[in-house]
């Protein structure tokens, strides 16, 4: 986890590093296999992290994606509570 952490921190600040020569272009491009890489390993464990994390059922998932047309049949403007009290 920490290994990803910091390589997501260098790949949003990729342009830093490069034009300042801490990092090289070929490595530059070798974060992204890995990153994959990582991500593949870590993936396993997912559900066990999201818990150890406390990120609980309704973090994991977007009210539109539940049922998008409840979601969307009134004038929400992105807000949760007017929904949340629908689908109770």
């Amino acid at each position: 986890m920490y290994n990803l952490y910091l390589i997501s921190l260098v790949q949003d600040n990729i342009g830093f590093f490069l034009t300042n020569g801490l990092i090289s272009k070929g490595g530059a491009n070798a974060l992204r296999g890995d990153f994959n890489k990582l991500i593949a390993d870590i993936s396993p464990e997912a559900l066990a992290l999201a818990e150890g994390f406390g990120i609980t059922e309704e973090m994991l998932s977007a009210p539109i994606a539940r049922d998008w047309e409840l979601y969307n049949s009134y004038d929400n403007a992105g807000e949760m509570d007017k929904y949340e009290d629908l689908v109770r």
